[in-house]
């Protein structure tokens, strides 16, 4: 049975997102606003100068004294515009941050600014899941203290405010992918502003009171859409444009687990093709120019296009001298992940303050010399994993964000983008091989805001990586690149991506979330091109294709070049399968040329079979995330460790 505690599990990134927005624009107001920073820089001498008597302070708080504190808050009007909103949530969350810092004795005023920007938040069922997540245990039992308190007195003596103040009107019709929060239509024609009756935000009472009192026996507010959510998700995943769906079958004829076949995820195609068609055409979600290309001036560090010829943007300022071959590239690249990991370089479309404060120019100092050991890293290990993951939080802080600054965008999105990583495969990588990536990231997202570190700890940052390495696909033009330097690694841990050339032959990497799905093939029914020399990925029919037709692609060069050994290029490329995806083949054509083989001379069986036995794994190398394993199979998924609280943060 699936429990509000896996709900919250379900929406758990979510409320991480929703956190790390906040510190994001949070950052963006400190480095921009001079007198928001003059007023974080008395804050903080002010707790400093606390802390002893905190810490000193006795824990536990009477009803009495959480009764008075809400009154205060019933008393206050709340700001009518969405702008004053915005700010009234950002002053109030870091004021509760800060509140918590000093210590036990702080504990209900640190409540009282959490639940005042619990008041304003869109959907307070996802705040709540973030407050339970990140906020101390001690000032998250009173704010739901006070919850059930201003829920439960009558309205008339114990008026609560609505983030609606205004009257809503219902909407004619509802986007499939908009939120199932209930929007009651308010009667109370009091002025805007003005406190209103009624539970925070616009919930209504009898949903709020089941969030509140989860015990009542009935499904609570927050687990009946976020449960049709997950069940539903490969319903609307991926859209109807792509012509494919995603299907669930037996991994092989033998794997079993827990008394079950062992299933897997394929991409089967929704109509039929005629060999040359395009069946869909997808854009990665991140992306990243092989190391020996980017800052060279070469390609777009965006969509990989060639520069040669083009009036290309090269900033040269910025710590990864990226280049764009237009406007709209660049600033792309700045709203997905740029702007948040590297700064804007020189562009100047955006107003900086020069500072001349010393603790400002430290802190920038610090934040550019956290940026290069990222590039650094990257040019010398001549490896794309640690900025395609440092591209994907990037991205995911900046979608965030969007969100905050426009609760009610003009389209709702059902799925967030951890929504979609989450359930791809990843390979397990040793720590050993992945830690000094993670602790450079950490670094750099402890600069942009401290706490942010907390996001990119080592498991999460491990299992991401791992995605990268299952998932991203190489893009090559024409029939590929020459000149790529070739890796000193050993064979087993190079960096691979899934291209039907061979990764020797790419200019770079990126996640496609749709065509992730794909499944190896030897002898594969579709292939990826990049014919408007971008890396936007135009997957192409090789041979016909009937409506439920399992689509596969070659991860790895499967061809057998005139004059050369059969056998000798079936080896090389299971040897390349095994080592990059820790699975033995089980195409057709690899048993097809298998059968071949044990009619040869002994000499070829024997080594054939010591090959065999070289890249047998058991079932697939790739895992997937416990939490979808267990939720696919109807068990509870287990409750990952939430994240530690944010510590005393540095805002000078």
């Amino acid at each position: 049975m699936v429990t509000t505690r896996t709900v919250a599990t379900v929406a758990g990134v979510t409320a991480i997102g929703g956190i790390i927005a906040y510190a994001a624009y949070f950052d963006y107001k400190r480095r921009n606003d001079t007198a928001f920073r003059k007023k974080l820089k008395k804050e903080k001498k002010r707790v400093e100068r606390s802390k002893p008597a905190a810490a000193s302070a006795g824990k536990g708080h009477s009803m009495e004294e959480i009764k008075n504190a809400l009154q205060i808050i019933r008393d206050e009007a709340l700001p009518s515009s969405p702008e004053a909103r915005e700010q009234y949530f950002m002053d109030n969350v870091a004021m509760g941050e800060q509140l918590c810092a000093r210590g036990p004795a702080f504990e209900i005023p640190a409540a009282l600014s959490f639940y005042r920007a619990l008041r304003v938040y869109p959907s307070p069922v996802e705040l709540i899941m973030i407050y339970q997540k990140t906020v101390p245990d001690s000032v998250f039992e009173i704010v739901m203290e006070m919850t059930k308190l201003d829920v439960s007195a009558p309205a008339s003596t114990a008026p609560s405010a609505s983030a609606t103040d205004e009257v809503v009107e219902p909407k004619a019709a509802q986007s499939p992918s908009a939120p199932q929060d209930s929007v009651v239509e308010s009667e109370d024609e009091s002025e805007p502003g003005k406190p209103k009756s009624g539970p925070p935000s616009e919930t209504s009472s009898h949903d709020w009171d089941e969030v509140t009192d989860p015990g009542s026996g009935t499904a609570s507010v927050a687990e009946k859409p976020l449960k049709e959510k997950a069940e539903g998700y490969y319903d609307k995943f991926p859209e109807p444009s792509y012509n494919v769906s995603v299907k669930q079958v037996p991994l092989n004829d033998t794997t079993i687990v827990d008394g079950k076949p062992a299933l897997k995820n394929i991409l089967v195609a929704k109509k039929d093709f005629a060999p040359g068609e395009v069946i869909y055409k997808e854009r990665p979600l991140v992306m990243a120019l092989d190391s020996d290309l980017e800052g060279k001036g070469i390609h777009c560090s965006q969509c990989f296009r060639e520069l040669e010829g083009i009036d290309a943007i090269h900033l040269s300022n910025d710590v990864l001298s990226p280049s764009y071959c237009s406007k709209e590239c660049q600033d792309e690249a700045a709203s997905q992940h740029h702007d948040i990991l590297f700064g804007k370089g020189l562009d100047t479309s955006k107003p900086q303050i020069v500072s001349e404060d010393a603790d400002d120019l430290l802190e920038q100092a610090t934040k550019r010399i956290a940026q290069e050991k990222i590039v650094k890293y990257t040019e010398r290990s001549g490896k794309s994993g640690l900025l395609l993951v440092a591209r994907f939080f990037a991205r995911l802080v900046g979608e965030e964000t969007k969100k905050l600054a426009n609760p009610e965008p003009a389209v709702e999105q059902m799925y967030t983008l951890y929504d979609h990583v989450e359930r791809l495969k990843y390979l397990e990588i040793p720590e050993s091989e992945w830690e000094d990536q993670q602790k450079l990231l950490a670094d750099s997202f402890k600069q942009l805001h401290a706490g942010l570190d907390e996001f990119v700890k080592e498991d999460r940052y491990g299992t991401m990586l791992g995605k990268m390495a299952y998932n991203c696909i190489g893009v090559a033009f024409g029939s590929g690149r020459d000149g790529r330097p070739e890796s000193q690694d050993r064979p087993e841990d190079r960096e691979r991506t899934r291209t039907p050339f061979g990764t020797a032959q790419q200019v770079g990497s990126g996640l496609y979330l749709v065509s992730a799905y794909m499944s190896h093939s030897c002898d594969p029914t579709v292939r990826p091109v990049f014919s408007k020399g971008t890396n936007e990925l135009h997957l192409v029919a090789e041979k016909p294709i009937k409506a439920g037709d399992e689509l596969t692609m070659a991860y790895v060069n499967v061809t057998t070049p005139a004059g050369a050994d059969v056998m000798e290029c079936r080896r090389e490329r299971r040897h390349e399968i095994a080592r990059g995806w820790r699975f033995a083949c089980p195409c057709q054509r690899c048993a097809d040329e298998f059968a071949e083989l044990k009619a040869a001379p002994e000499s070829s069986k024997v080594e054939e079979d010591a090959v065999e036995e070289d890249v047998k794994i058991e079932g697939e190398g790739a895992k997937v995330e416990d939490f979808v394993i267990r939720f696919e199979t109807g068990e509870a998924p287990p409750v990952p460790p939430a994240p530690a609280p944010p510590v005393e943060q540095d805002t000078e």
